[in-house]
């Protein structure tokens, strides 16, 4: 049944759409039927008694012209046909997290829909989604107490959606909201709730309530009226235990004549009203016509000064030019201080001219001096760890020097006390050669001349003595620094011995398992993704583990990217709450649990929050053969806003306020990813 839009009244307009004519006629027919309370509720006035029966005759006279109209036109109507309307139709109803309904879209027909299906199949919610979304209450639907009681389990929100109709000449604000109006209705657990007005093409119009229940108005969409929304617990009981006075009710609320009365009654109590205050009205006139007797007097007394009026109006010429004489004389006064004014910013200006020549002259020599003293401190910076080394040589060798010292204190001493015995010892000598000399003649001058020779060769053996010991102790102390350089070369060594031995083993068990992926996971997941295969109470079949739909496309980031995903990589995605406890119960029974996440298969739009094309994203850099493990790697891990710099001067500027960086360690487990063998081969 389509319903009956209110039209606005016109003033005393005939217009060309039948549509609003039979309105018209059929809402004038209806107030006649309050016609003989409003003539009781004026007799009690004399006041225009007679205009109001001569007008009554002519309502009943227009009365009767707009019911034959009507009929003739409802005749016309039925023989061209059923004829769709031109607006205020339901073109389209979309659910989302509703109810059963992971997501659904039901298209309606022009005329009549007929929407079939199993019991629990979600024919009721569709109906119950057009009552929500355009602005009824939960509990009108007899189908919960609150929104959130529609929300699909396993989701925190929901989205109704419902497409209106929108043409023809008497379409809603067509040049705002197009060929069709859109009316959307988000609702979540937290218990907020909103509405959005769109037109057509998609653009947001209004977030208000009251502009919806306009639109509700303009079409006559009565939600909460039985003839147009009948619930199935309101047909039930309507057809079992309704009474002859609740059939009655409902006649009355379904026809809108227990609105319409309402309105009735309303406008008889401002008919009364306007009555009374018409009544108080009449009463002053005498007043009011008594003070525009007087005001028109005295207007006739004013017009007798004309004389005075044209001295007041010439003296007021006079003195508007002597304020204009007295306003020109001080702006001639206010022009020669501007002139003053002038030449002193002029001075001013070439005083600032100069200081500011000055002081970027001075400017230029600072910048000059600040790159030469840099200078002069880069140059400086080598030779302070020349000066360094040259400070700990000197004072090295002022250590040696004081030890030799030390030395040389102790040889003199010795060598004193030497030369001493000597000198004793070859005053003897050249005593008992004299006396020799005496006794054998010239052979004892050639026996002083041996020993001569055996004196200086004792020199030099001393010499050469001295000399082996001091080299003596040098290489002692070289030894010792070498010694101590060879224990502590030798402290890493196992260390080193044992990190070799782990890669190694690394590398024959990434060898050994090259091209086996399974390789990454327990032992059970074959089994497990052969029974997921072969199970048929799945609504759609998981997807998992992600790694498994994942191919790197440059392996250089494998490590870094294992590392970052972590154990979503093992993670498998369901897209409703009962495969996501099938699924569990499937790990339980072959002893392999991984995470399951619930994902929909609803679109992901990134194009607005993508990085500038120059830089590589982890989303870049990855190859995803499944959609929703795309969408759960961007929800997640957010993998196209992530970007991947090789090295660090690449990046040029920063996010949030600049460079976060955070050291992530290699990843030592067995590659989850396609094409990361080979790279952690090398």
């Amino acid at each position: 049944m389509a319903p009956m839009k209110r039209v606005r009244p016109a003033d005393n307009e005939e217009g060309d759409d039948s549509q609003q004519s039979d309105v018209i006629s059929v809402e004038t027919a209806q107030t006649n039927l309050r016609q003989d309370t409003r003539k009781k509720a004026r007799l009690s006035y004399d006041v225009s008694s007679a205009e109001s029966s001569d007008q009554s005759s002519d309502d009943e006279e227009a009365v009767e012209e707009q019911e034959s109209s009507f009929r003739t036109q409802q005749q016309n109507s039925g023989s061209l046909g059923n004829t769709p309307a031109d607006n205020g139709i339901l073109e389209s109803v979309t659910c989302s997290n509703f109810m059963c309904h992971n997501y659904l879209e039901v298209p309606l027909g022009p005329l009549i829909n007929f929407i079939i299906g199993h019991n629990g199949s979600g024919k009721s919610a569709i109906l119950t989604a057009i009552t929500i979304c355009l602005g009824g209450k939960a509990t009108a639907t007899n189908r919960g107490q609150s929104l959130k009681s529609f929300i699909k389990e396993g989701t925190d929100t929901a989205t109704l959606s419902v497409k209106i109709k929108n043409k023809g000449d008497s379409s809603y604000q067509s040049e705002v909201y197009g060929d069709s109006i859109i009316v959307e209705r988000h609702f979540a657990r937290s218990g907020t709730s909103n509405f959005r007005l769109k037109s057509a093409t998609g653009r947001l119009i209004s977030t208000r309530k009251a502009d919806l229940e306009e639109i509700c108005d303009y079409f006559a969409l009565q939600i909460d009226n039985p003839m147009n929304v009948l619930t199935q617990d309101m047909a039930r009981q309507f057809l079992s235990n309704s009474t002859p006075q609740d059939k009655y009710k409902f006649f009355m609320k379904g026809t809108q004549l227990e609105h319409l009365d309402g309105d009735y009654l309303q406008i008889e109590q401002s008919i009364d009203r306007i009555d009374q205050d018409l009544a108080k009205s009449l009463a002053d006139v005498g007043a009011y016509e008594e003070e525009a007797r007087k005001a028109k007097h005295t207007l006739e007394l004013s017009e007798k000064h004309d004389t005075l009026r044209e001295k007041i109006r010439r003296l007021g010429w006079q003195m508007a030019w002597a304020q204009v004489e007295e306003m020109e004389q001080r702006v001639a006064d206010t022009d020669d201080e501007l002139a003053k004014i002038t030449e002193d910013i002029a001075v001013a200006e070439q005083k600032t001219k100069t200081c500011t020549d000055d002081f970027n002259t001075a400017d230029a020599g600072f910048r000059n001096a600040s790159g030469q003293v840099e200078e002069h401190q880069a140059a400086l910076a080598p030779h302070a760890s020349l000066k360094d080394q040259a400070k700990q040589k000197n004072e090295k060798a002022k250590k040696e020097a004081m030890d030799l010292q030390l030395e040389q204190r102790k040889i003199k001493a010795s060598m004193k006390s030497t030369e001493g015995s000597i000198k004793r010892g070859e005053s003897d000598i050249a005593e008992e050669h004299r006396r020799l000399e005496e006794i054998n003649g010239g052979s004892n001058a050639r026996r002083l001349v041996e020993l001569d020779e055996k004196r200086s060769q004792l020199s030099d053996a001393k010499a050469r003595l001295n000399e082996h010991d001091n080299g003596l102790t040098r290489f002692q102390e070289e030894r010792r620094h070498a010694s101590d350089d060879l224990e502590k070369s030798k402290e890493p060594i196992p260390k080193q011995r044992q990190e070799v031995q782990k890669c190694e083993e690394r590398l024959n068990r990434l060898i050994r398992d090259k091209g086996k992926q399974e390789g990454a996971y327990s032992a059970g997941l074959p089994r497990l993704l052969r029974a997921i295969r072969e199970e048929g109470g799945f609504q759609q079949i998981p997807i998992g583990p992600i790694g498994y739909h994942v191919r790197l496309k440059k392996p250089a980031w494998s490590s870094i990217l294992e590392k970052s995903f972590g154990g979503m990589l093992n993670t498998f995605i369901v897209t409703s709450k009962s495969d996501q406890t099938r699924l569990s119960q499937m790990m339980t029974r072959f002893q392999c649990q991984y995470p399951i996440v619930i994902g929909n298969n609803g679109r992901v739009d990134i194009t607005n929050h993508e990085p500038d094309p120059q830089f590589e994203t982890i989303l870049k850099a990855l190859e995803i053969d499944e959609d929703l493990v795309r969408k759960q790697l961007i929800i997640n891990q957010a993998i196209e806003q992530t970007i991947l710099i090789d090295t660090r001067h690449r990046f040029s500027y920063g996010w949030g306020g600049g460079l976060v960086s955070t050291f992530v360690p290699p990843w030592t487990g067995q590659p989850r990813m396609k094409t990361d063998v080979e790279y952690q081969v090398k």
